[in-house]
């Protein structure tokens, strides 16, 4: 396998594993207890907040390919 490769697979997994704990444990919360605008606004959150993470670490890969050079 390539580096890119390397690379993805390890952004699939933080990915998959953040997006399951995420999505499960805190959506629980949300949809449990609001209903109605406030239940998609928090939906929303969690989204953004999982792209962020996932643009954080292949910036990080980014950043630690940068400093071997």
């Amino acid at each position: 396998m390539g580096e890119y490769t390397d690379r993805l697979m390890i952004l699939l997994i933080a990915g998959g594993g953040l997006g399951t704990f995420i999505v499960a444990w805190f959506g629980g919360f949300i949809v449990a207890g609001t209903g109605g605008w406030v239940e998609n606004l928090g939906l929303a959150v969690l989204v953004l907040l999982f792209v962020g993470v996932l643009i954080g670490i292949w910036h990080e890969l980014n950043s630690i390919d940068a400093e071997q050079q």
